[in-house]
């Protein structure tokens, strides 16, 4: 069996977009990627190792409770460089598979002489990482489910006159998305059934740069969920969990709960019923063994999400929001809850942002104060736990507090 060298590389959408081995990721997510690049360690296996261009605090899971221990090995690329040859044989496992993040990995095998097994690009990942392939998906789960009153899937236009057309025909608010982007990113909300000049620029610049937009009637969103799987590439998809998560108005992804699965599937048990979920699990498996399942090697999760029904305020699920063809933050607070909580012990994995230097690390040394670390038969059962180092430049803080 292969360690895994996992690397973390969010937003890798707009890189499969780019298609090009040289992509440069924006300046923020070039920091993202620095400063939170410890985070595979928290669903890595302890003979895994997770890549970092540069350690940037070598003693902090050193310093973590011994009862976490063993953790997957941070390594710098001067140390994967220097010692390939003393390195257990491994696999690639970066957090999204693109052309960027795959050259980086041939040139980490090349220039460390590292026997390094990378999985091959291949055409099918750009139109399955798209959300038109997310609304086939949503199709299909209507046909498994048909007695489920699901939201139809959106409709892609390549002009603005097809959008003016759907505001028409429509009942606001709407929503539109760029084909390429996740996590709350390339999204334009329209609460009216016309559009101002800064909607216009926003759909012509989607246009120019990813050809079409969808659009859809915006829901009454009570609650935001996933159910994340494994596809083996070979025509079979496991199911890993439920996610149940938190994104600001605008969709930013903002955290996860974390705790039991019985815990977080309580309130779908209790409002839509055991057999209903049971097959709506199983239905969205089914869609995605059939799209993914034969071509795609990996974790993805798909998003979904509760609303409330404009005809008489009770609730309904939407199947199918996008499909994320990666390892997701879900599947972070999936891995953190089974390994590292206590029985019935709760609460949150966030992921913050701080612009103002000092301030995250202002935060971090406030929460670990307020909120000590404690233990109960080597598991967590409350407390705060930073997931990455924090230093006073940091900006993008990792962290779970258990409650």
């Amino acid at each position: 069996m292969r360690s895994k060298l996992h690397y973390f590389n969010p937003g890798h959408e707009t890189a499969i977009l780019q298609g090009s081995e040289n992509y440069t990721p924006p300046t923020n997510v070039q920091r993202m990627i620095r400063e939170l690049a410890y985070l595979p360690v928290w669903y890595a296996d302890p003979e895994d190792f997770v890549f970092t261009e540069e350690l940037i605090s070598p003693r902090f899971f050193s310093l973590q409770p011994k009862e976490l221990k063993p953790f997957a090995t941070p390594i710098s690329r001067k140390e994967l460089e220097g010692k390939g040859n003393n390195l257990p044989q491994m696999e690639a496992a970066p957090w999204g598979v693109s052309p960027q993040s795959l050259h980086l990995f041939n040139k980490l095998k090349q220039n460390g002489n590292l026997d390094l097994a990378i999985p091959e690009w291949k055409d099918d990942y750009t139109r399955l990482t798209g959300r038109q392939t997310a609304a086939e998906c949503l199709d299909k789960i209507r046909e498994l489910m048909p007695e489920m009153a699901f939201p139809v899937a959106p409709k892609f236009c390549k002009k603005i006159r097809e959008v003016e057309k759907y505001l028409i025909l429509q009942r606001a608010p709407f929503v539109l998305k760029t084909p390429y982007s996740s996590s709350g990113r390339g999204l334009l909300w329209l609460p009216e059934r016309k559009l101002t000049a800064k909607d216009r620029t926003w759909i012509e610049g989607a246009l120019n740069k990813q050809g079409c937009v969808s659009i859809e009637c915006a829901l009454d969103k009570h609650l935001d969920f996933a159910m994340e799987f494994h596809s083996d590439g070979k025509g079979n998809v496991r199911y890993e969990g439920l996610s149940v998560f938190g994104a600001e108005k605008k969709g930013a992804y903002s955290g996860n709960v974390l705790g039991e699965q019985s815990h977080l599937e309580s309130f779908f048990i209790e409002h839509f019923g055991d057999d209903t979920f049971q097959r709506l699990k199983e239905s969205v498996r089914e869609a995605v063994r059939q799209i993914y399942g034969s071509i795609y090697s990996g974790y993805l999760g798909v998003d979904m999400l509760v609303y409330r029904k404009a005809s008489d305020n009770s609730f309904a699920i939407h199947p199918c929001i996008e499909v994320n063809m990666r390892y997701t933050m879900g599947m972070v607070a999936l891995r953190i809850s089974q390994k590292y909580l206590a029985p019935h012990a709760r609460g949150d994995m966030h992921i913050t942002y701080q612009s103002k230097p000092g301030e995250a690390y202002e935060h971090h040394c406030f929460m670990k104060k307020a909120y000590p670390l404690e233990m109960k038969d080597g598991k967590i059962r409350e407390g705060y736990v930073p997931l990455c180092p924090v230093t006073k430049e940091t900006k993008y803080r990792a962290y779970m507090l258990i409650f």
